[in-house]
């Protein structure tokens, strides 16, 4: 998060992220999946504006960047209580009115969202908003509640989002709110592919098998974080992939042409990210990577591209 406080108004960038690992480990009792995963948050920003209100309400309002090339990219966001930014910020007050009392008066808070993650693509936009929504009102209201402590809420309302609370590059384990910060200092060239539909993370996850031998992030890990360009890409995986390609027969057929069309270029590896519908891929360095985006934006006009790298953890949050 890149955060800037004012007296009664806080500007905040929310990042995305890519998976550069995701295994399916065990079906749990509450239905979800226990997991491991290794996610990178990328500079690819949502902008959200807080501004204290003098009544209690909570407001959203949003604007949408079309960037690259799909003008027509459907975005359906709610900008009532279905949307994350306004069940975090109604969870952390009442929250507070419950262990602070009554008597403490929180003031409402207006949003201003713009909004350029594509949506329902695997890079997490809704959960890095919803975490910079808990930053922002622990911040207004004062409550100077620790990291853990936003992380015990954050994981209440969705699995990605305790994640964004830290930022940088981590292993996420449980239904992927155990976050585990890893030092990383080299920031990874990403190219960001996003086909003109998208999938629902509970379908795709709602299909997949769970492999009775699954793949250890150790290497990956070792590969990141040492920026070891030779095996980054073979260690790269996903195992939702398979099962997001079977689910549907359009994503199938985008994904078999974008590996042709990353596989021609200078790329160390490529996969999906998330549940999708996203595609990426990593390059060794800037350079290579702008040449990747050239090329693809060319011959995949239907298809957005966007260009970023992976981001370091801040020194404090």
């Amino acid at each position: 998060m890149i955060i800037h406080t004012r007296h009664n108004q806080i500007e905040i960038a929310a990042p995305g992220k890519v998976n550069l690992f995701l295994e399916l480990l065990a079906r749990r009792d509450d239905g979800f999946h226990e997991l491991e995963t290794v996610m990178s948050s990328v500079s690819i920003f949502d902008f959200l504006r807080f501004t204290l209100r003098k009544d209690s309400q909570l407001v959203l309002s949003m604007s949408l960047t079309r960037r690259g090339s799909l003008p027509h990219d459907p975005d359906d966001i709610p900008n009532d209580e279905r949307n994350l930014v306004i069940r975090a910020l109604d969870l952390i007050r009442t929250t507070a009115n419950r262990e602070l009392g009554p008597e403490k008066c929180f003031a409402g808070i207006n949003v201003h969202l713009q909004k350029n993650i594509p949506s329902a693509a695997g890079l997490g936009g809704a959960s890095s908003d919803a975490a910079a929504a808990l930053i922002a009102a622990n911040r207004l209201w004062r409550l100077n509640w620790s990291v853990t402590r936003l992380s015990e809420l954050a994981s209440q309302l969705g699995s990605d989002i305790p994640f964004f609370l830290y930022g940088g590059t981590a292993v996420c384990r449980g239904r992927g709110e155990l976050v585990q910060p890893i030092d990383v200092q080299a920031q990874i060239p990403i190219v960001v592919a996003k086909p003109p539909f998208s999938l629902s993370t509970a379908e795709v996850f709602g299909s997949v098998s769970l492999n009775d031998n699954p793949t250890d992030s150790a290497g990956l890990i070792q590969s990141v974080q040492r920026f070891e360009s030779k095996s980054l890409g073979d260690r790269m995986f996903n195992r939702l992939q398979q099962f997001a390609e079977l689910l549907d027969r359009r994503i199938a057929g985008q994904f078999a042409q974008l590996r042709d069309e990353f596989s021609r270029l200078n790329c160390l590896g490529h996969q999906m990210s998330g549940s999708g519908s996203s595609y990426f891929g990593v390059f060794s360095n800037p350079r290579v990577a702008r040449r990747a985006v050239d090329c693809l934006s060319s011959r995949l006009p239907h298809v957005r591209i966007i260009s970023s790298q992976t981001l370091n953890r801040p020194a404090t949050t």
